[in-house]
């Protein structure tokens, strides 16, 4: 077997465990499991980021701790039959400052009573709120939706969207690479990624993205093909992918950075769930954060 057909199998598989969670979860049909599958995720990322942080300047029991809880506290809320008198995104950002309060007194004690230089300070505090801002924290932002069954199903088509992005991209770079551009599309973090291969996973996946639409009942085949929907759609979608494959760059320049190949050896093919989440962290917060920005804009213009 070559090695490119067996990288292919084992992404393929670990695909497909994905996909079968996610599908899990859409026939369990509760919020509560689009919750507990989403912490697990965050906890199990935490734990490969305690572990690519050994022998680094960074706080990794702090940012491991608060992998852990955060997850769950925001879950918490969120589900709360009482509905406490606390919007979720007040509550998001307040556990980041939290976090980046106590990151900063454990960097400072650090350098007063360890001897700790400031740089070592700085290079600790950077990993240390790096650790726990991506992805934990960016993908929690699925938490906020779970009572939603329409938002549901629109993070359900972002995570697909955003992982056939990186699967088409390697098959059309397996198939096409380097056959008529030369240059690779990041040489230096990512030196596998090819021009053909992100050219040939824009259409396809911008493609597919678009048949899901009315299989996962977010708009109706007479919507779909009206111009103004496919105007609005292509703009959308090539931003969208476009963050999908920035996530998982960042995902691969964290690795570089740390020196260490796979977060995690718990997917065949793709490494540990921080590979599995990197790139979705990057659609799903940026929908949440500029999806009310658009529809603010919208109102006024109206």
């Amino acid at each position: 077997m070559s090695p490119k057909l067996k990288t292919f199998l084992e992404r393929g598989f670990s695909t497909i465990v994905l996909l079968s969670l996610l599908g899990g979860a859409v026939a369990w049909n509760a919020p509560i499991g689009y919750a507990v599958l989403i912490c697990v995720l965050c906890n199990l990322t935490s734990w490969e980021w305690f572990n690519m942080l050994k022998g680094t300047n960074a706080n990794r029991w702090l940012a491991l701790i608060a992998g852990l809880i955060y997850p769950w506290l925001l879950a918490l809320l969120v589900l709360n039959p009482m509905k406490l008198y606390c919007d979720t995104s007040v509550v998001s950002m307040g556990g980041l400052v939290l976090y980046v309060l106590l990151a900063f007194c454990g960097q400072l004690f650090r350098m007063d009573y360890r001897g700790k230089t400031g740089a070592e300070m700085l290079d600790g505090m950077g990993m240390t709120l790096l650790s726990f801002i991506y992805p934990v924290w960016m993908f929690s932002f699925t938490l906020i939706c779970v009572s939603s069954p329409h938002t549901i199903s629109v993070m359900l088509w972002l995570v697909l969207f955003t992982k056939m992005s990186d699967i088409w991209a390697y098959m059309s770079g397996v198939l096409l690479g380097g056959k008529f551009i030369t240059r690779k599309f990041s040489p230096c973090v990512s030196p596998k990624k090819t021009w053909e291969g992100i050219i040939g996973s824009i259409i396809i996946t911008l493609t597919v993205g678009f048949l899901l639409l009315p299989a996962l009942n977010l708009s109706s085949w007479q919507e779909i093909t009206q111009f103004s929907f496919i105007a609005f759609y292509i703009p959308l979608g090539l931003l969208l992918f476009f963050l999908s494959v920035w996530g998982d760059l960042a995902g691969s320049l964290i690795k570089r950075g740390l020196a260490v190949k796979d977060s995690g050896s718990l997917l065949p093919g793709i490494g540990g769930i921080f590979d599995l989440i990197d790139s979705p962290a990057f659609t799903v917060s940026a929908y949440m954060c500029v999806t009310p920005l658009i529809a603010t804009l919208l109102y006024y213009i109206s």
